[in-house]
């Protein structure tokens, strides 16, 4: 029985994947670098450690990570509290099923505190979960499967009694290696058949996950 479920942040709750990208490449013109989208992709779902480690591989140690990080992350926290966070299409309904059956809720973004405190504030949608766990509170990044653990841990219901709702390749292997029950519902990016096989389920989006749910439900 699915006693918890663990959302992943952006491209999944929110619309922001392609935002992030943008300011990416805003941030890089800023710095005379021209970042290729297979390049940004490449990242996609992981932590600021790994996203640094990807930047320096790519560019070399002398890239100036911090300060593309600032820029980047300065234009995306100012557009967003201006013009709000793009909430994706039945993305409500699945928080106000879960809140009504008792479904404990965690979020586990690879986003850091202030910025993800932030979106979810703004999109208002935060008071709706009983735990978060950022990608600056975890050592490893996905796809690790530690903050997803930690995510269980905190809403106190064992990682095989959860349900991880993830859109990225490093956020669907971590919620595998998890032990999760693992639905993957796609963004911008084309997950890899060899990376879903295993998974419980593909959706087109979160609303669909309530059917399931009931499903499961019904077959115990």
């Amino acid at each position: 029985m699915v006693k918890g479920v663990i959302f992943d942040m952006d491209g999944l709750m929110f619309d922001t994947e392609r935002l992030a990208c943008v300011f990416w490449q805003q941030a890089g013109y800023e710095l005379g670098k021209v970042f290729q989208m297979d390049f940004l992709y490449s990242f996609r779902g992981k932590n600021r450690k790994a996203v640094q480690e990807a930047f320096l591989k790519e560019y070399g140690p002398e890239f100036e990570f911090e300060r593309c990080m600032d820029l980047k992350t300065k234009m995306q926290y100012e557009y967003m509290e201006k013009e709000g966070v793009p909430i994706k299409k039945g993305l409500l309904e699945l928080l106000d099923y879960l809140k009504e059956h008792g479904i404990d809720k965690a979020v586990a973004t690879s986003t850091g505190k202030k910025m993800a405190e932030m979106m979810l504030k703004r999109a208002g949608v935060y008071t709706y979960f009983d735990a978060f766990v950022y990608g600056d509170m975890i050592k490893r990044s996905k796809p690790a499967p530690d903050i997803f653990l930690k995510a269980s841990e905190e809403i106190h219901v064992p990682i095989e009694e959860c349900l991880v709702l993830e859109d990225s390749i490093a956020g669907v292997e971590a919620g595998k290696k998890a032990g999760a029950y693992v639905i993957h519902i796609p963004d911008l990016i084309v997950v890899p058949e060899e990376v879903k096989r295993g998974i419980t389920a593909q959706m087109d989006s979160p609303d669909e996950v309530i059917g399931w749910l009931e499903h499961f439900s019904d077959t115990l």
